[in-house]
């Protein structure tokens, strides 16, 4: 397999959210973590709105602004 190495330096609180996101998503390494937020990332926005926004729906209803 042909893969790329990315590097990039992120604060102390981006590593306690990625360990955070491991045990959320049930996976072990830093790039799962990454793959799934990107697939995330990239749905949200190819379904936001004419204003930039997106509301997700769960626990509670959150409006979030994909582009200020």
């Amino acid at each position: 397999m042909n893969t790329k190495q990315l590097n990039f330096a992120v604060s102390g609180e981006t590593v306690q959210l990625i360990q955070d996101l491991k045990n959320t998503f049930g996976v072990e390494s830093n790039a799962a973590v990454l793959k799934r937020a990107l697939a995330l990332a990239k749905l949200c926005a190819e379904q936001q709105r004419e204003d930039h926004t997106i509301t997700m729906l769960g626990k509670e209803e959150r409006t979030i602004v994909l582009n200020v």
